[in-house]
């Protein structure tokens, strides 16, 4: 398991120190956060939820910023809105570097309902707004979406296309997919088994190993979804390589 900074305190002594050095403009701070799924109170379903309805996640895969649109379920309260027995309380807001304020989208004024940091791929933490006490969402599953879009190193010499694959359900494990390295010449179909987000340990989806069709000795290792647009892997000679996700103009194929 990989040990992990507290975000914003880390951030902001780099944003610090490179101001000292003159060069705080040169910081850009990006995450892409997975959005799908059902973000519930306490990770329990029963209780309220959150579900983000736009943007799509070939959208909202590719950037940091964005407006959004989502739905509360089982709301504790309307945050001033008007009940439509629904159920449901519809929110409007922004996601900016996983930073996200809801609010109600109904309500005169739209006062914030709910404010808060994605600081992980399953968490949500909300602060106290108005009558409601601090308290966290937590998502069931990642919707890694890996077959969207090329997985490129900074470099261009290692390139992943994955089949389709769209979520992983947290703690489950071995769910078996395929990708194909294409980085030079005829794309090579390599097999893998993926971990979903292990919540025990707070272990990110991970491949174990990436292996050609018909061999045994791994190509790729150690092959985690760090976040929504970064995935992070060893090659064969025990090199650290990190991928991003790039849009596709046009779709590579994966036999």
């Amino acid at each position: 398991m990989k040990t992990k900074l507290p975000m914003r305190k880390g951030w902001l002594a780099i944003v610090a120190l490179l101001a000292a050095c003159g060069g705080a403009d040169l910081v850009l701070l990006t995450i892409v956060t997975p959005l799908n799924g059902l973000w519930s109170l306490n990770g329990d379903a029963s209780q309220e939820g959150l579900q983000f309805q736009a943007p799509r996640a070939e959208e909202h895969l590719f950037s940091a910023r964005y407006d959004v649109t989502a739905a509360m379920l089982n709301p504790s309260d309307l945050c001033g809105a008007p009940d439509d027995g629904s159920g449901q309380l519809a929110l409007v807001g922004t996601f900016d570097n996983g930073d996200v304020v809801l609010r109600a989208r109904d309500a005169p004024g739209q006062p914030v309902c709910v404010q808060g940091r994605i600081g992980s791929l399953i968490r949500f933490d909300a602060v106290a707004t108005g009558a409601r006490p601090a308290r966290f969402y937590q998502n069931s599953r990642v919707d890694v979406r890996l077959d969207l879009g090329l997985w490129v190193s900074e470099n261009g010499a290692t390139r992943l296309k994955f089949g389709p694959y769209a979520s992983v359900d947290n703690d489950t494990q071995d769910d078996p997919l395929q990708a194909c390295d294409v980085s030079a010449g005829a794309p090579v179909v390599l097999d893998g088994l993926i971990d979903g987000y292990q919540t025990a340990t707070n272990t990110r989806p991970t491949i174990g190993a990436l292996v050609p069709v018909g061999q045994t000795a791994a190509r790729f290792t150690d092959v985690v979804f760090a976040d929504g647009a970064t995935i992070t892997l060893r090659s064969a000679g025990g090199a650290a390589i990190t991928l991003k996700r790039q849009r596709e103009t046009t779709p590579t194929t994966c036999p």
